[in-house]
């Protein structure tokens, strides 16, 4: 079906905007590999199912940069997981373990952290922060550590960096929970669920907890926290400046993910391509810095490469609430009110068609701060939600 969407929209794209190029470009690079091979695990992955451990090994946490963090025991689990078309590939997540005991009801439980990495290249992973002592989320893990819950977050985004993917994502998410509870030295195969994240982190959490009734059934997930989520991507992309990180990561992202129907290198300038080659690895703060003020359309050959037919269906493929897909644990979902990098109607609607089909949300406006302001405010209230979930306490839905 993708392979005819793809024929046809070139089909559409020749029509509307004259000949394609006459030889197709060679693919954008996509991350380049880490230096450390075991983070690669076998090229036969027949005889693992999803979510089965690879290879573990025991790492240290540096908080701050060079300082161990001895208040925890981190395992790095490589796990097999799948791709947006469910092709295998591996990934690898980070458990963290508290050094005190759960004192709440029953198991001690497992907050499946998924970190806004909004990156490019794997040594933005928290596979490779954490223990290098430069994971911007941390600070935000230790609260919940502080209660003793174990900790997992995972490389999500996958081996190929697909940024903004939100099959791929999803499944990377899940399969790291699984990871985690079917490693039985972590002693975490009974532990009640929660997952979390932000922005980036959000989409992900956000993406697991809509795919998890059909993927991953199994896995005991009390509730899921999202906070600055873009759920709309596709209103996003068609009403947003193609301008800035978003553009360029949503762009590159879906290209490592979909090569044959996002295909920038046919549309960019060659000078565009190099430029899009600078940011085959960067990671956040590099990508903010590089593209900062600098458009798609500058680069491209074609007036607004988003809103190509081929690109446009990929971007509408991976925006929240398209499909029969639907969250099965109760939502807290937080956006600030004065949000101008993901404005809260990204996700607003989400939440509205989410309340239709009948599922457990509580949304909060947080209160004008923009979008970084947000994740912080909107944290105390997003992990008391959570706390709640496991303490069986009752949910308080707004629909």
């Amino acid at each position: 079906m993708r392979t005819l969407l793809g024929i046809f929209a070139a089909s559409a794209i020749s029509a509307t905007v004259g000949a394609g190029p006459a030889t197709a470009a060679q693919p954008l690079p996509g991350p380049t590999p880490l230096a450390d091979s075991w983070f690669r695990g076998p090229t036969d992955l027949s005889g693992y199912a999803n979510g089965d451990v690879i290879d573990n090994r025991e790492v240290g946490v540096g908080f701050p940069a060079g300082v161990e963090w001895p208040v925890v025991n981190a395992t790095q689990l490589l796990y097999r997981t799948t791709d947006s078309f469910g092709r295998p590939v591996t990934t690898t997540t980070t458990v963290l373990m508290p050094d005190r005991p759960w004192t709440g009801p029953g198991q001690r439980p497992l907050l499946s952290l998924q970190q806004a990495m909004d990156s490019l290249g794997l040594a933005c992973n928290p596979s490779v922060t954490l223990p290098a002592g430069k994971s911007q989320d941390l600070a935000m893990i230790a609260p919940m550590l502080a209660l003793g819950y174990a900790v997992v977050t995972s490389d999500y985004q996958g081996p190929d960096m697909a940024w903004i993917a939100g099959h791929q994502t999803a499944h990377g998410v899940l399969d790291g929970i699984r990871a985690a509870q079917r490693f039985a030295p972590l002693g975490l195969s009974n532990a009640p669920i929660v997952m979390y994240g932000y922005s980036g982190g959000g989409h992900a959490t956000a993406w697991a907890a809509e795919l998890k009734q059909s993927y991953a059934p199994e896995l005991n997930v009390l509730g899921a926290a999202e906070g600055g989520v873009p759920g709309d991507l596709a209103g996003l992309s068609e009403k947003q400046p193609t301008v800035g990180f978003t553009a360029w990561g949503t762009l590159l992202g879906l290209a490592r993910e979909y090569p044959d129907q996002v295909r920038p290198q046919d549309y960019f300038t060659p000078e565009g391509i190099a430029f899009a080659e600078t940011l085959t690895d960067g990671c956040l703060s590099d990508l903010l810095a590089e593209t900062k003020g600098v458009s798609l359309d500058q680069y491209s050959t074609v007036r607004n490469i988003l809103e190509l037919p081929s690109v446009k269906q990929v971007i509408e493929e991976n925006s929240l609430a398209r499909t029969e897909a639907t969250p099965s644990m109760p939502l807290y979902v937080f956006h600030d009110t004065h949000d101008t990098l993901i404005p809260d109607w990204g996700m607003t609607g989400v939440v509205r068609e989410y309340c239709r089909r009948g599922v457990d949300v509580e949304y909060a406006a947080e209160p004008g701060v923009d979008h970084i302001g947000a994740a912080f405010t909107g944290m105390p209230g997003a992990y008391k939600w959570l706390d709640d979930r496991v303490m069986g306490r009752p949910t308080t839905p707004n629909c």
